[in-house]
């Protein structure tokens, strides 16, 4: 594997174990509370991180994995709502592994010329593969920090 695209690829394995850790113990309305000063729920963030991903994978491949039903629940700038419209946690999980398991062989394959060559079709915000893994990891990150601060805020016990 290209040295860059294994960086890319552990960063995006460490994250998906984050994400394990800090949700392990969560059951039933744990998964919907958004306690004070978190405006995001566990699920949203699971979702939300599954959504993004096939986002991604979208603009490194040009294959489309999402539902599109997902997007006013899981996008950018949408707005909570009821526990009842969201998918189940199992279905968000294994979204999320799924799409992990699809970066992973793009990643297995990818060239360091091919990760730095401008995305086609262009996109306005990342110009090249790795431009967009970079801000792909580093959006993971922020959403596996919160996860931990919510999983404190619910009053769960420490993981690390």
């Amino acid at each position: 594997m290209d040295p860059m695209a294994r960086a890319f690829s552990l960063s995006l394995e460490r994250s998906h174990l984050f994400v394990g850790l800090f949700t392990q113990g969560l059951e039933g309305d744990d998964w919907y509370r958004r306690p004070p000063g978190f405006p995001n729920s566990a699920l949203w963030t699971l979702g939300h991180l599954a959504h993004t991903r096939g986002g991604f994978l979208v603009l490194l491949t040009g294959r489309e994995t999402r539902d599109p039903a997902w997007k006013p629940l899981f996008d950018l700038g949408c707005e909570p709502r009821d526990a009842a419209v969201y998918p189940d946690v199992g279905v968000c999980r294994a979204f999320l592994d799924e799409r992990l398991a699809d970066l992973q062989a793009f990643l297995a394959t990818a060239s360091h010329r091919q990760l730095e060559a401008p995305l086609d079709p262009p996109n306005r915000f990342f110009a090249t593969g790795a431009a967009a893994l970079v801000h792909l990891t580093h959006h993971e990150a922020h959403h596996t920090g919160c996860l931990s601060m919510l999983r404190r805020a619910l009053g769960k016990d420490k993981v690390i």
